[in-house]
């Protein structure tokens, strides 16, 4: 069979955009090390200058951090970089096959390639979020498309939901889920989610994939 012209069949079949992404919590951020001390600028502080002078001082340190790849890791803003590891992690993705499943039981579903990074993530996070975007979100989908972009959360402003999953505020709705079911089929995995919370944002114009590429339904 001809993959690109089965594509290019399938590619006529109009369909929505939406971001699917969660929150996974990190349970180092519980800890009262990190609720104490990064809560405190004077202490984060103290630290910084007590740090600056250690490795100053400490030959093991500086050995310690000739060793790193990132020779940096150990020096400058230290507790920025300590901070991210205590900090909860954010992953998503631009998919367009979002589809309703049932009513009664809310189920929806959508799917991930197998070799997605994102793959296991969405398979071990127990809560998700789905962003249906709206045509002036095609920066925020392209962003989401791209393998590796760290820069993708600072393109819009977002909120988080009930269980705590980003949601876009200029996407036109949402639904947050608790993962349901994920089943293999083929070469992409199907995420199945029980519907906790859903709501309608904003009265704009949705962002169509039509043919492979962005469409608008004005003429």
């Amino acid at each position: 069979m001809d993959q690109k012209k089965l594509r290019d069949c399938l590619g006529l079949f109009s369909t929505g955009i939406i971001i699917a992404c969660a929150r996974k919590k990190n349970f180092l951020a519980k800890t009262f090390f990190a609720e104490k001390f990064f809560a405190d600028k004077k202490i984060v502080k103290k630290f910084e200058e007590f740090w600056q002078s250690f490795l100053q001082e400490n030959s093991f340190a500086q050995k310690l951090g000739k060793k790193f790849s990132d020779r940096n890791f150990l020096g400058k803003n230290f507790s920025n970089k300590l901070k991210k590891i205590f900090a909860d992690e954010f992953f998503g993705i631009t998919i367009n096959s979002f589809s309703s499943v049932s009513l009664q039981p809310a189920l929806i579903s959508f799917c991930v390639d197998n070799e997605s990074a994102n793959l296991k993530l969405f398979k071990k996070n127990r809560y998700f979020s789905l962003n249906v975007l709206s045509q002036e979100q095609q920066g925020l989908a392209n962003a989401f498309a791209t393998p590796k972009n760290t820069q993708k959360w600072e393109v819009e402003p977002y909120f988080f939901g009930q269980k705590g999953n980003p949601i876009f505020q200029n996407s036109l709705a949402f639904f947050e889920c608790k993962r349901h079911r994920v089943i293999k089929c083929g070469d992409h995995h199907i995420i199945i989610g029980d519907v906790l919370d859903f709501g309608k944002i904003n009265d704009k114009e949705p962002l169509i994939y039509y043919r492979s590429k962005y469409a608008s339904l004005q003429k």
